[in-house]
């Protein structure tokens, strides 16, 4: 069986939506997927920078290091991973180019027999868990727990897992 993809898309200011994100791509490291990590941008970097100056070093470290989703990425992946700040959902600006193309594959067929998982941060979570449904991805759980980190991963290793079974079944 092919290497699973996944795509871990994320937003963050100041690092702890990040570290998140990168848990969940371990979790799926763990289970022997290849990860990709992307980061929606500001829709203003300039303006986000002045608005949170405690966040500054963050936001530039950032901004040089992750590129943003492209096409190509959730075309070739078997699992998208969403991780978001607690205040930023699916209908902010910085979402509104992902959310676009995800609805565009959607509408192309290209996003049938992929999973999902929605780093739970907050409030957003189950905005981005419903979006991903109507798009008709199957969308990954994983396990509770107080350590926010270990329900990341364990949350990366369930979803390849799903992605693995679906797989086998084709």
């Amino acid at each position: 069986m092919a290497q699973t993809i996944v795509v871990v898309t994320f937003y963050s200011r100041g690092g702890t939506t990040e570290r998140l994100a990168t848990a969940a791509a371990v979790g799926a490291v763990q289970m022997r997927a290849g990860i990709r990590m992307r980061r929606v941008p500001d829709v203003n970097p300039a303006a986000a920078l002045a608005q949170f100056p405690e966040h500054r070093e963050e936001l530039r470290r950032m901004h040089k290091e992750y590129v943003v989703p492209r096409e190509a990425d959730l075309v070739a992946a078997d699992v998208l991973v969403v991780a978001s700040t607690a205040d930023v959902t699916p209908a902010s600006p910085e979402w509104q180019a992902y959310c676009d193309m995800l609805m565009r594959l959607h509408l192309d067929g290209q996003l049938r027999r992929k999973v999902a998982a929605v780093v739970d941060n907050g409030p957003s979570a189950h905005a981005f868990s419903t979006m991903l449904e109507r798009l008709g991805l199957s969308v990954a759980t994983a396990s509770t727990g107080d350590d926010e980190l270990a329900r990341a991963m364990a949350l990366g290793r369930a979803a390849v897992a799903m992605a693995q079974a679906t797989k086998a079944s084709q």
